[in-house]
């Protein structure tokens, strides 16, 4: 038994919108659960509509009913179906014997934590323990992840394929079937692709010329030749529950000389940091490396330009890569957060540039941490020109 395994865990909230949850039960439903794990034991507490279904899928040790654990009548009694929940926590917690602190993941409401405190539970919000269950990935996940990551790839050749069919009309828009072709058509398009291959996406990116310099913009509006084309694809699979993480950079035409000298540049850098991942890397030097060629190359670097308190605008402004799982962000970062890489973490390696006058690059693949180096889980080429 590891460290880890010794602490008591606790977690109430819906599976379907919390990692945490969904990871220690295996237990997917849209309403609140409690999910404890004690003394090396686990167990999850539903209510009678998801009973039968979490005795036949919840990977746990034990089922219990909301109804053996009293939460109706806690409910009623506190006016509240949140504190009911976090009491009828407290009284199993109680009936266990479980001593200590209890440990429950960051988010965890307010609601829950003041009616647990309230009732003689130390609570302790760990981040740090939370996101470390869920790093090291088995082969199983980084699969599922894989699944993910071909409907990723399938959608962008999608979105590839119209930009290549689209036609350069003479104020130098392009379209595509007779119409002009906009961030919000190709947007579409990639992510209707992604539902008919069991995948949801939200927030797609899917912007153009001076909007591809603003890393999170998704793009509004006309696309036009020779202006770079950022797609950032992100999408989760609707059965497995696992994302994957995709950035390729594209132009319709001949770019220009400093477009392609940016382009260039992020490349150098990502094949760089590609080569540095392995076990006991810490993300921190992959990141400063990266850092490091582009500063050289002529871009500015949150490292080496930006003034305190000021926000960089320009050039590489963002962490190297991150975690990828249940969610889209997680542990651990390739940036200054200080992370050293273990076997099986799950992430992406996405340098960019951006000039605001220019347009944008960002180059994202997706691999999984090895003790030799890593596997790179893309399979998409980095094609600038199109």
């Amino acid at each position: 038994m590891t460290e880890t395994d010794r602490e008591t865990l606790l977690a109430i909230g819906a599976p379907e919108h919390d990692a945490a949850i969904y990871h220690l039960s295996g237990f997917l439903a849209p309403d609140p659960v409690i999910c404890l794990r004690a003394a090396g034991k686990s167990y999850l507490a539903v209510s009678a509509m998801e009973y039968g279904r979490a005795r036949r899928d919840a990977r746990v040790d034990e089922i219990l009913s909301y109804d053996e654990l009293g939460v109706s009548r806690l409910s009623r009694e506190l006016q509240s179906g949140d504190r009911g929940q976090a009491a009828a926590a407290a009284e199993l917690l109680k009936s266990l014997g479980t001593g200590g602190p209890v440990h429950v993941p960051p988010h965890t409401g307010v609601v829950y934590a003041d009616e647990l405190r309230a009732r003689g539970v130390e609570v302790i919000p760990d981040a740090r323990l939370f996101s470390g269950l869920r790093r090291q990935k088995t082969e199983a996940e980084t699969s599922a992840i894989e699944q993910t990551q071909r409907a990723v790839e399938a959608a962008c050749n999608h979105a590839v394929g119209i930009l290549r069919d689209s036609e350069v009309a003479a104020d130098g828009t392009l379209t595509w079937n007779g119409e002009t072709l906009t961030s919000e058509t190709l947007r579409a398009e990639i992510d209707t692709d992604l539902l008919r291959r069991g995948c949801a996406a939200e927030n797609t990116i899917a912007a153009g010329g001076a909007q591809a310099a603003d890393p999170h913009e998704s793009g509004h509006g006309p696309l036009r030749a020779g202006e770079s084309i950022i797609l950032d694809i992100f999408p989760v699979g609707r059965e497995n529950r696992y994302f994957a993480d995709m950035t390729r950079t594209v132009i319709k035409g001949e770019p220009a000389d400093e477009l392609r000298r940016m382009y260039d540049a992020v490349l150098a850098a990502q094949e760089a940091a590609l080569g540095m991942i392995r076990a006991g890397v810490n993300g921190r030097d992959v990141h400063l490396k990266v850092s490091e060629i582009l500063h050289d190359a002529g871009y500015k670097t949150a490292q080496h330009d930006q003034e305190p308190g000021v926000p960089l605008q320009e050039g590489f402004m963002h962490g190297t890569g991150h975690g990828v799982g249940l969610e889209i962000h997680e542990s651990p970062r390739v940036s200054l957060a200080d992370d050293d890489l273990l076997p099986g973490d799950v992430i992406t390696i996405e340098p960019g540039v951006y000039d605001p006058a220019v347009g944008g690059v960002r180059i994202e693949d997706l691999v999984v941490v090895t003790e030799e180096g890593c596997r790179n889980l893309t399979d998409f080429p980095k094609e600038f020109v199109l």
